[in-house]
């Protein structure tokens, strides 16, 4: 990465929403209804920043959990919707002051993640932030999701800037993984010491409010 940061290509759940402990809650209770117990180290270590049918072949292949998928993923998709009804799930510490701090420095940025468009856009706008991104590249746009790189050279190409030109943030293994197959620089956010020593990236932070302060340092 140059010195002169052109874009900032953020990663969403984990990232941007604090969204890992409500999407755990929702799979934790209905896990529970099939006889398993999901605990919060498997999770954040091996589900989080997967998508569902990610997140069954790892349950299928790496815990021995077996049922029909998509009758499952429907309970789950029930159980995350009437979380929506009941809570609005929260920005992660530092979100809004480092996209309101690097929009006001006339760095381009971006959304790259494995959530659908339409939950993308639904947590952007219900924090006043959508106006503030010009690109979004969803599962809904991509052949194959994070790890792959795809969705990130596909945000690079339609931005039209250089790798060196751009920064990556990210928070698990699986985004990480997809922005270092891109070749871009990566930083990971990462509050819990055990993920964040285990993800291959150019630096690593606790929160966004120590990435801001990095950034003014450049």
């Amino acid at each position: 990465m140059r010195k002169k940061l052109k874009a900032v290509l953020f990663d969403l759940d984990g990232t941007i929403i604090d969204s890992e402990w409500f999407y755990y809650k929702a799979w934790k209770k209905v896990l529970a209804e099939y006889g398993f117990e999901l605990d919060s180290d498997t999770w954040l270590t091996s589900l989080a920043g997967k998508t569902d049918v990610q997140a069954m072949e790892v349950l299928q292949g790496e815990h021995g959990f077996q049922t029909e998928v998509e009758p499952f993923l429907e309970r789950v998709k029930s159980a995350i919707a009437q979380q929506y009804e009941e809570e609005l799930v929260p920005l992660m510490p530092g979100a809004k002051e480092l996209i309101t701090y690097l929009h006001g420095k006339q760095v381009t940025l971006a959304l790259v993640t494995s959530s659908k468009r339409e939950v993308a856009t639904y947590y952007l706008e219900a924090h006043d932030l959508m106006k503030y991104f010009k690109l979004l590249v969803t599962r809904t746009e991509v052949t194959h999701t994070k790890p792959h790189p795809e969705p990130y050279l596909m945000c690079i190409a339609q931005l039209g800037f250089n790798k060196e030109d751009c920064l990556v943030l990210e928070d698990s293994l699986t985004g990480t993984k997809a922005a270092d197959a891109a070749g871009l620089t990566c930083w990971a956010v990462q509050t819990h010491e055990h993920i964040r020593k285990s993800l291959v990236v150019d630096r690593t932070f606790d929160n966004l409010h120590q990435v801001l302060e990095a950034i003014r340092e450049l």
